[in-house]
């Protein structure tokens, strides 16, 4: 019996997937784990990730296609006829999709190889920040979920008021929530933005790290340490994503604002560990942000950092119950200093 993921990234820096393969291989419930992914230039096609963990990323001819809506459907048939080729003699068992777009593939491929289907979630998959800024894709989102997600087998989620939305919207038995956490390790206290960007003893380093992208409380942060020009409090930016041009051209104008690009998973709590102050500023402009909870928050407190949080519901519970950092009540210049 093997288990196949089914990702639309290019599995870069997939962290989920891969405390998820990890664990699933660590209690020895299948002989293989495959993991399918996009191509993208400069990647192997094939990766052995660890012993019976077998990345494949599909190359798609289609891909040169314009991205109007014909194109999408035509890439879309390609990668689950590729899927289908590749792994009909795989004995799949179990798939896990990792993105609603994935999941009428899925169930095709449910159907044909006889198998058990796991609509894995990253989020709230349909009030997305991306979803958010087109009524249409939204729309189409609302409807493909409402189909699938009675052919699913079972249902993981992030948090728990995923989990509730999902059973009362769709009337369903409560999803399986598994949380975002980085598999436990004893990580020493390093020093490397100090050593990297020869940043005095006495500054305090605050980090953000993850997806440099939109609603996650970049600008506010940026903003807040232009204003502060105060090398006692420094802020490192670690990831990468659509903000890292910008985050680089601020970097050149204030000294206590640096730029450190996003680093291989096995390495990333020795960056984390060498921070005083973990950031996750998520900014309320979609439920699904409203109702997350971050892997960085519990990669910040695996090697021991407070952390600030913005003022969502789950990540203020999570900060009042176990006393662990500061929320935000506004996300503000003047609430941050």
């Amino acid at each position: 019996m093997n288990n196949l993921h089914i990702s639309m990234a290019e599995f870069k820096y997939a962290s989920r997937i891969l405390k998820e393969t990890n664990s699933i291989k660590s209690i020895g419930l299948f002989d293989n784990i495959y993991i399918a992914a996009l191509y993208s230039k400069g990647l192997p096609e094939e990766e052995i990730i660890e012993d019976n963990i077998l990345l494949k990323r599909f190359r798609l001819s289609s891909k040169k296609l314009s991205k109007g809506f014909l194109g999408q459907i035509v890439k879309y048939i390609e990668l689950l006829l590729k899927l289908y080729k590749f792994y009909k003699i795989k004995d799949i068992s179990v798939i896990n999709i990792h993105h609603l777009a994935l999941l009428p593939i899925g169930y095709i491929l449910k159907i044909r190889f006889k198998t058990k289907l796991i609509y894995d979630a990253h989020e709230l998959e349909t009030e997305t920040n991306g979803l958010s800024r087109s009524k249409f894709r939204k729309y189409l989102a609302k409807i493909l979920e409402r189909i699938f997600i009675y052919k699913c087998d079972n249902i993981i989620v992030v948090s728990e008021s995923i989990a509730e939305h999902y059973k009362k919207k769709y009337n369903i038995k409560k999803p399986l929530v598994i949380l975002n956490l980085p598999k436990y390790c004893s990580i020493s206290k390093k020093d490397l933005f100090r050593e990297t960007f020869d940043i005095k003893q006495k500054s305090i380093i605050f980090l953000y790290q993850g997806a440099l992208s939109k609603g996650r409380g970049i600008e506010l942060i940026l903003e807040t340490f232009k204003s502060l020009q105060n090398i006692e409090y420094v802020v490192v930016f670690m990831g990468y994503g659509e903000f890292e041009e910008k985050i680089i051209e601020y970097s050149k104008e204030s000294k206590n604002i640096f730029f450190q690009k996003a680093v291989s998973p096995n390495v990333v709590l020795e960056y984390t560990s060498s921070a005083d102050i973990g950031l996750s500023l998520i900014e309320n402009t979609c439920l699904s942000y409203y109702y997350c909870l971050p892997n960085k928050m519990f990669e910040y407190l695996m090697v021991g950092l407070p952390i600030i949080v913005s003022n969502m519901k789950e990540m203020s519970s999570f900060i009042d119950k176990y006393e662990v950092g500061e929320i935000l009540l506004e996300n503000n210049i003047k609430e941050f200093k």
